[in-house]
């Protein structure tokens, strides 16, 4: 017997397949699937058949019991994961992948975030369960939780796993048997014929169940066809036109708890509602609010950014939108109008919401006395604590490159690429290595962004005083040309001009990373010179 591989501590022991059962205390757990699934060791499971439209909301239905059924009985496996076509990538994602590797055929961004090509079509992020196995899955995910993938011999291109491979030849019997309540039919029995498959036609509308129970309804409530429903706070407009019915089992809606609801279950979260004249009565909207959990449409549209900061950024986008902690009925509207102008490219009401950048809070520099510098201290690179600082990923081959210059023209090369690829529109740079700098924008707001690069070793950026931009060699016409010398000077002007700091950071307590802050340092200070 092979000894048991050791557990890395604070390393979780169960599997992607393991449910996630919520604690006691806090938001009751969420349910999908119309069965409940009973424990090992247990011979029976009670289940509610859903309600049809002919049915009162007060209507009971007996339990079923699960026995033995005859040999020639069919049964049909139950999928525990979404279809491959849930995990595809956005196609303006795939202009901005690096190629495969030649003998994987695996897309490598950092070494976090892998992708690979479908041979049916398609590309997804790589996953590995904890049986080592390559699986889809989605950013959101803490474990992967798509369907099984190999590599097909001879190619590049991958493929979902076919799921009879490592299957028991052993066949289950089993057969669904109404009992019978005190008020049925007492010749009332239900028993199939033959196996079927459940097309989830009447979960398709799970808000037509979100009666609510009558001690609450009557607190901040609406009726749609003679159903009272509870609402989601409307926030800081108690006046706005939409409002948002929610299930009354869901307490209140933080971003962990909407996050874990996007993520298991789209179809159980909150839903919009408005007055449609001339009668002015409510109705559902029937589009879902959101189609994925707030973290993917952060990675779908800025697809460089780590992990940490796409969790750190769609925190901060939720707080901003909802101006606190917990869901408003107005701040899920911003949220989807945020999400409708990035997937339009419009212009957008509320840029602070739709740029990542705009979102970072401004670090004070210190001076370090008279004829010496100016310091900024770099916030640590760690997975918890509030938005400081954004972080990108880069291919293991562009890091390796990138850690082999030290030419300022490269660094301004490699961080306008970056940029590009986040969807901004960067001015050309310039050929002077002196001072590298960038300056650069973004079509759907109206702000100008300036950022210094540097390379850093440790956690400090020190400026020495007399490096000013009015000294011969730091001119800012020199350092990002004549056109963007125009922009930001128009943008200063009409205080739209932000001003960031950014490039490479080398430290021995995190991995190295590429990084973009934002600090309260005007280079224009002198432009009388220019």
């Amino acid at each position: 017997m092979s000894p048991k591989r050791p557990i890395k501590p604070g390393a979780s022991t169960t599997s992607p397949e393991t449910p996630f059962i919520l604690p006691d205390i806090g938001p009751p757990a969420l349910h999908r699937l119309p069965l409940n699934i009973a424990p090992h060791g247990e011979d029976r499971v009670s289940v509610d058949y859903p309600r049809t439209s002919d049915q009162s909301s007060s209507s009971r239905h007996a339990p079923l019991e699960i026995v033995d059924l005859p040999a020639e009985t069919h049964i049909t496996p139950v999928v525990v994961h979404a279809p491959i076509e849930h995990f595809f990538l956005a196609p303006n994602q795939l202009s901005r992948l690096p190629e495969p590797n030649a003998l994987s055929g695996i897309r490598e961004i950092g070494t976090q975030r892998n992708f690979v090509d479908l041979q049916e079509g398609g590309t997804v992020l790589l996953g590995i369960d904890s049986e080592n196995q390559f699986r889809a899955r989605l950013n959101s995910d803490y474990r992967p939780s798509g369907p099984r993938l190999e590599r097909v011999e001879g190619t590049l291109t991958w493929r979902v796993k076919p799921s009879d491979e490592g299957a028991g030849g052993s066949d289950s019997r089993l057969t669904l048997k109404r009992l019978r309540n005190p008020d049925d039919d007492p010749q009332e029995v239900v028993a199939p014929k033959r196996s079927s498959t459940s097309t989830g036609e009447e979960w398709s509308d799970p808000w037509k169940k979100w009666d609510a129970p009558p001690q609450q309804a009557s607190i901040g409530s609406i009726e749609v066809d003679g159903i009272r429903f509870l609402l989601v706070p409307r926030g800081t407009d108690p006046d706005h036109p939409i409002v948002y019915i929610k299930n009354p089992e869901h307490w209140v809606y933080d971003f962990d708890y909407m996050e874990r609801i996007l993520g298991t279950d789209l179809m159980q979260q909150p839903r919009g509602a408005i007055r449609v004249p001339p009668a002015n009565q409510w109705e559902i909207d029937p589009n879902l609010p959101f189609q994925h959990p707030l973290k993917q449409y952060i990675a779908t549209y800025f697809p460089l950014l780590s992990e940490t900061s796409v969790k750190k950024v769609a925190r901060h986008q939720f707080g901003l939108a909802n101006d606190g902690d917990m869901a408003t009925g107005v701040g899920l509207t911003r949220l989807r109008q945020t999400f409708n102008d990035w997937k339009r490219g419009n212009s957008t009401p509320h840029p602070p919401l739709a740029d990542p950048l705009l979102m970072l809070p401004t670090l004070a520099t210190s001076s370090g006395g008279p004829g010496l510098s100016r310091t900024l201290e770099l916030p640590a690179l760690t997975p918890e604590g509030p938005l400081q600082r954004l972080d990108f990923d880069l291919t293991r081959q562009e890091w390796d490159y990138f850690k082999t210059t030290q030419s300022g023209v490269e660094l301004k090369r490699l961080m306008a690429n970056i940029l590009n690829r986040q969807g901004y529109d960067v001015f050309t740079p310039t050929p002077s290595s002196s001072f590298p700098a960038l300056v650069f924008r973004r079509k759907n707001h109206p702000f100008v962004f300036f950022v210094s690069l540097y390379r850093v070793r440790g956690k400090k950026i020190h400026q020495p005083l007399n490096s000013g931009p009015d000294t011969a060699d730091a001119r800012l016409n020199t350092q990002v040309g004549y056109p963007a010398l125009q922009e930001i000077l128009q943008a200063h002007a009409e205080n739209r001009l932000v001003w960031l700091k950014g490039g490479s950071q080398i430290h021995a307590s995190q991995p190295d990373s590429i990084f973009i802050v934002r600090d309260d340092e005007s280079r224009l200070a002198t432009l009388a010179d220019l």
